[in-house]
């Protein structure tokens, strides 16, 4: 149990000594401040990337080695309400292009991609929709699949399934069961609670996850996520229990869809009909789980969006 301790101990101050590393801030034409991390090679071509959801622009540490080895310039936003960036109640995924738009222009880049992790997925396909010429390509990794009520719930795991259907009829009693959910994901789990947790994911989400090393690199962004507090991860939350407010099928931009077969949040099957859909997309399977995608095929991921558009 000491050495339990004493792991938990120093990822959690490992996790607060890099939670604002190279965090930087816009105010934004329309008012408000948006906050991001740049990773990679600062002078390669750039590429967005939207985290996840619970998360915050921390998650794209783990694109960071394989965006050195290929020159990609990784851009990571935060959404507002979430790692410093201002709030923005009640808004929509068409909401986030102008942001982004917005810190292209202040950094000096007119065309750019996009990927999409998780909960990022449907902010890649609202940007290509709304921006058009300036979105060269992107790419979803194990991305949040359509959510509003009606059969296509059917692919998301119980756990989603139940949170949105408190959302849609009892929102007071989700809320106030998320509150100390929050508060006790702020400390960094024991092992022995990690690997109960660990028990309910498939075996390449166990792998990725469990070795110290490994999980060392996952948790800042969700921890830094927690501390935005309840009200950020609530709003960023909420934009997913509604139908979308465009088609991505209209969307001009290629793209490639990523999913692993292991996904136990969003289920594989239900990604490949969403791609099949989409007529510029392809659709990429792997033998990946949720968590471990971005570990095994970053580099194949930068390669292939890279090589579109």
């Amino acid at each position: 149990m000491q050495a339990c301790r004493d792991w938990t101990g120093r990822c959690f101050f490992a996790c607060l000594a890099i939670e604002f590393w190279m965090l930087q801030s816009l105010t934004l034409p329309a008012g408000g401040v948006l906050t991001f991390r740049e990773y990679g090679a600062p002078a390669g071509p750039p590429v967005f990337f939207f985290h996840g959801w619970p998360g915050e622009s921390q998650q794209a540490l783990l694109l960071h080695e394989a965006a050195l080895d290929q020159g990609v310039r990784l851009i990571a936003p935060n959404r507002p309400g979430v790692g410093g960036s201002s709030p923005q109640p009640d808004r929509t995924l068409l909401d986030w292009p102008p942001a982004v738009a917005a810190l292209a222009d202040a950094l000096g880049i007119d065309r750019f991609r996009v990927l999409g992790l998780s909960g990022g997925g449907p902010y890649a396909h609202a940007c290509a929709w709304a921006l058009g010429r300036r979105v060269s390509s992107f790419a979803t990794v194990c991305g949040a699949l359509p959510a509003a009520p009606g059969p296509g719930r059917r692919h998301l795991s119980p756990v989603y399934q139940g949170m949105l259907a408190l959302h849609d009829h009892v929102p007071w009693l989700l809320q106030s069961a998320l509150i100390p959910a929050v508060r006790i994901a702020r400390i960094p789990p024991p092992r022995p609670v990690l690997w109960l947790g660990l028990r309910s994911l498939g075996p390449s989400d166990r792998a990725a996850l469990w070795p110290k090393q490994n999980f060392s690199q996952f948790y800042p962004g969700f921890l830094a996520a927690m501390r935005s507090g309840m009200s950020g991860l609530w709003e960023d939350g909420k934009p997913y229990s509604s139908p979308w407010p465009f088609d991505p099928a209209e969307s001009q931009v290629p793209s490639t869809i990523w999913h692993g077969t292991q996904d136990r949040n969003f289920a594989c099957r239900g990604a490949e009909e969403f791609a099949s859909r989409l007529p510029l997309a392809e659709f990429r399977q792997t033998n990946d789980g949720h968590y471990s995608i971005l570990s095994n095929q970053a580099s194949p991921i930068l390669e292939k969006l890279l090589s579109q558009g």
